[in-house]
């Protein structure tokens, strides 16, 4: 199961850089609270609206390509309720599509999602306890989101789209700048 993605609007925004040629500073709208995780995105509230399971704060995974952030379940008899979802960022068209190649030959369950992206699939899987879990790629521009949980592919799109709306608040209030 593909669980990669990554936050370059948030991720970046976070940051300054500096690079060979030039520089990059990052301005934050007022009231903007420092550092911020991709996963601060997503709260255990909203998973519980959206999706209607109640889960735990995110433990965070980073890599040097993804941000993962795993919710588990509050009830702890229903550990397969947890909801993961990930962040990853300059993912191109190619990339996608090659990625989307590489997951239909091991799941061939695969299901088109039309109007949550540029990109967007859906495959299903069973957990250990042998419930369904769904997993939904969405691709909008360079930045992609998977959330796999138990909840129905139309729970996972509402969300999806809840972090895409909140990613285009985000870039709208901050202001980059390259000199060079």
């Amino acid at each position: 199961m593909t669980l990669a993605i990554v936050l370059p609007v948030a991720l970046a925004a976070c940051s300054n850089a500096s690079s060979t040629g030039g520089s990059t500073t990052t301005t934050r709208a007022s009231g903007h609270i420092g550092t911020t995780s991709a996963c601060t995105l997503v709260s255990p509230a909203t998973i519980q609206k959206v999706l209607d399971r109640t889960v735990k704060a995110a433990e965070v995974t980073n890599s040097t390509v993804a941000t993962a952030c795993t919710y588990p379940s509050a009830d702890t008899s229903r550990s397969s309720d947890s909801v993961i979802v990930a962040f990853r960022g300059r993912v191109t068209q190619a990339v996608a599509a090659g990625e989307l190649a590489a997951t239909r030959k091991l799941q061939p369950t695969i299901t088109d999602v039309s109007g949550s992206g540029d990109t967007a699939y859906a495959f299903t899987s069973k957990a250990r306890g042998g419930e369904t879990v769904t997993t939904l790629v969405t691709l909008v521009d360079e930045t992609q989101v998977t959330v796999s949980s138990t909840a129905s592919v139309a729970q996972a799109e509402a969300l999806t789209q809840q972090i895409f709306s909140t990613l285009a608040g985000e870039a709208s209030s901050t202001t980059t700048t390259t000199a060079g």
